[in-house]
């Protein structure tokens, strides 16, 4: 009976992992409220400070996105340190249909551009108004999202939230994407998107990748039978020999 106890717990085992092999995050793909999947809403977007001395640029894409069809590019030319080191890119509480960010919570994913390791030293998400408030990434990758949130206390009333120019050291060339900029309000409630999501399209290479993931899927599943299909065999044998 013990050796049939532990035979069980055995197929158990294998169960369970096929079971785990199968699950499937859920993204909340088009929940933010910009998604930058389409130019629809960046005329919402203000910019302010030393945007022309560092050539800061802001432009929609569809070459790398986290999810949806799209992302923000940021980039800059900065031909040498300039005087003045502030400024950014930001919305209005009103532009999302709200009297201030207080007691809101703000997230932003970004991913790092290929060779801009070093130029993204005073990129933060920053909110303004009442009280000025940043929240920094530590470190940015070129192939993982890193998101970035900024919770504002329920006494500042803010009206602005945005994100940093990302250098002022001297530099030419794109910087960082920025996807799914998102405003949460204090009860919970994700703020609808703005308009500018758009799903992902798909293309002919993903759809084979689809096709080779779903014949992988298969031959799992198929071993996973033999494997408890063997067992079943010990297990038959044993009690069979002990019985």
């Amino acid at each position: 009976m013990k050796l049939k106890k532990l035979l069980s717990a055995a197929v158990a085992s294998v169960l369970t992992a096929a079971s785990a092999a199968f699950t499937v995050s859920a993204l909340n793909d088009g929940e933010a409220a910009y998604c930058f999947d389409t130019n629809a809403a960046l005329t919402e977007w203000q910019t302010y400070g030393s945007v022309e001395e560092t050539g800061f640029q802001a432009v929609q894409t569809t070459l790398v996105s986290k999810n949806g069809n799209g992302s923000l590019l940021v980039s800059e030319n900065v031909p040498e340190e300039p005087e003045n080191r502030f400024g950014g890119m930001y919305i209005d509480a009103v532009a999302l249909g709200l009297d201030s960010f207080q007691g809101c919570t703000v997230e932003m994913s970004v991913l790092l551009c290929e060779n801009a390791e070093g130029f993204y030293d005073n990129l933060s998400l920053f909110s303004d108004g009442m009280i000025w408030l940043t929240s920094t990434p530590e470190t940015l990758s070129t192939s993982e999202w890193t998101t970035v949130t900024l919770e504002i206390p329920q006494n500042a009333t803010n009206s602005r939230v945005g994100f940093t120019i990302p250098t002022f050291l001297p530099h030419k060339g794109d910087i960082v994407y920025i996807d799914d900029f998102s405003v949460t309000d204090p009860d919970g409630n994700i703020i609808a998107n703005k308009g500018d999501y758009y799903a992902k399209e798909v293309t002919s290479s993903e759809k084979v990748s689809s096709r080779t993931n779903i014949i992988l899927t298969v031959l799992l599943v198929v071993l996973i039978l033999v494997i408890v299909g063997g067992i079943g065999l010990i297990v038959s044998s044993a009690i069979k020999r002990f019985s």
